[in-house]
């Protein structure tokens, strides 16, 4: 019996044909939700620097290092993932999950205050 291959995964860094380019990405999400077309983002050749959040730099050690950019999600071809050069390590795959969802204002703030129009007084949303 022979495995299947299961496609790209999250974490995932890959070859990827951009048009007539070929670039690398990461594949950030590869759920069942997800898993004809994954949601990737791009890398860049170059090593921009760290801007928390938005660029992230890749270990030079995987696919020759660059710079992770949080800003270029999209939905990924299948068709167009090349050679698979490894898995970025947890403590990245945790920085690139939190710059995507502030990125994406997804994430959750344990206190919400709102304003309520001319009133100087706070309100709790949990107490609608």
């Amino acid at each position: 019996m022979v495995a299947q291959a299961s496609g790209p995964t999250r974490g995932d860094v890959y070859d990827y044909a951009l048009g007539s380019r070929r670039i690398r990405v990461l594949v950030v999400s590869a759920t069942a939700y997800s898993r004809v077309y994954p949601v990737i983002v791009l890398v860049h050749d170059r090593a921009d620097g760290d801007v928390p959040g938005i660029l992230l730099p890749l270990p030079g050690d995987l696919a020759g290092g660059g710079t992770i950019d949080l800003s270029r999600v999209r939905f990924a071809d299948p068709a167009a993932f090349g050679h698979r050069h490894g898995r970025i390590a947890a403590a990245l795959a945790a920085k690139v999950d939190h710059g995507l969802r502030r990125l994406l204002s997804l994430e959750q703030h344990r206190t919400s205050w709102i304003r309520t129009p001319g009133d100087d007084r706070r309100v709790d949303p949990s107490s609608y």
